[in-house]
């Protein structure tokens, strides 16, 4: 019985997943309202978002370049 169900669903047309008008708005207003809460955030913050990397390490990695930039600002200095 559940083979013949599946039989038949695979060979029904895909219509975007059966989302209804309601289903649609839902989701257009749960967007929107993370859109809204993305763009208060601090740009720091949605680095860390896009970025799949833990905060300690994103925050290792900036550290040591910035020590890297100071040291090629000096070595150029002395020469």
């Amino acid at each position: 019985m559940e083979a013949q169900k599946m039989e038949e669903r695979k060979k029904e047309p895909v219509t975007g997943g059966g989302s209804t008008d309601r289903d649609l708005l839902e989701e257009n207003k749960r967007l929107r309202e993370e859109n809204e809460r993305l763009k208060k955030l601090p740009l720091k913050e949605r680095l860390y978002d896009k970025i799949n990397v833990s905060v300690r390490t994103l925050d290792i990695v900036i550290g040591s370049l910035c020590v890297l930039f100071v040291i090629v600002v000096i070595l150029g200095m002395l020469k």
